[in-house]
C-alpha cells in the first residue's frame, strides 16, 4: 500500500512538474514574442523618423509619407507626443535652410510670405499649404494662432527655433502653444441668445454670420 502511494505521489509531482515547465514555456514564448515586437516597433519608428528628416531635407516629403508616419507615431506614442512631433516637423519645413519661409516685408502679418518657392498674401494660406503637406491634418482645427507663434519666433530668431524641439524645454512649449490656441477660442464672449433682443439678435449674426 505505502509503496502504490509513494508511487501516486511521485506522478503527481511529475505531472505538477511538466505543468510548471509549460507554463513557464509559455510565459517564455508570450515574452520572446512581446519583445520581438517591442524591438520590431522600436527599429520601424526610428526607421520611419530617419526617412521623413530626410524627406525634409531634400524636399521630396509627400502627404502620405506624412499620414504613414503621424498615424504610427500615435498608436505608438499617444496623442499628446503627437502634437509635438507635429509642430516639431512643421518647425523643420518653415526653418529649412534652402526653402524654409521667409517674408518680403517688415512684419509677416503684412504679406509677402515665401514658401518652397510659392508665394502666400498671408498666414492663412501659408496655414492652408502647410496643412495640406502635412497630410490635411491639423491637431488645433484650423486655428492658426499656433502657426503665427511659430512664425514670430521664426523672424524673431531662426536659429533659435530651428533648434527648439530638440531641446529639452520643448514639451513646455507646446504646452504654451496649446494655451495661446485655446485662449484664441474663447478671446470672444458670445452672449445668451435668451437676453438678446431680436434687434440686437440681427446686430450679432450680420457680423458674424450666425451662432
Amino acid at each position: 500500500m505505502s509503496g502504490n502511494w509513494q508511487q501516486y505521489i511521485d506522478e503527481h509531482l511529475a505531472t505538477v512538474k511538466k505543468l510548471q515547465a509549460e507554463q513557464e514555456a509559455e510565459r517564455q514564448k508570450a515574452a520572446d514574442e512581446k519583445r520581438v515586437k517591442a524591438e520590431s516597433r522600436k527599429a520601424t519608428m526610428k526607421f520611419l523618423e530617419q526617412f521623413i528628416d530626410t524627406a525634409i531635407k531634400f524636399g521630396t516629403l509627400t502627404p502620405e509619407q506624412v499620414s504613414i508616419y503621424l498615424t504610427n507615431y500615435r498608436l505608438e506614442y499617444g496623442d499628446n507626443a503627437l502634437v509635438a512631433k507635429y509642430l516639431g516637423l512643421v518647425v523643420q519645413l518653415i526653418t529649412h535652410p534652402q526653402t524654409g519661409v521667409e517674408s518680403t516685408t517688415a512684419r509677416f502679418g503684412n504679406g509677402g510670405l515665401i514658401w518652397r518657392g510659392q508665394t502666400y498674401k498671408n498666414c492663412r494660406e501659408l496655414h492652408e499649404s502647410l496643412v495640406a503637406l502635412m497630410a490635411d491634418f491639423d491637431p488645433f482645427d484650423n486655428n492658426i494662432v499656433w502657426l503665427e507663434y511659430l512664425l514670430q519666433d521664426l523672424f524673431e530668431d531662426e536659429s533659435k527655433l530651428a533648434a527648439a524641439p530638440f531641446r529639452d524645454t520643448w514639451p513646455t512649449e507646446v504646452i504654451l502653444i496649446r494655451q495661446l490656441v485655446e485662449q484664441s477660442k474663447n478671446a470672444v464672449e458670445i452672449p445668451d441668445i435668451d437676453n438678446l433682443t431680436t434687434d440686437d439678435m440681427f446686430i450679432i449674426q450680420s457680423l458674424v454670420g450666425g451662432f
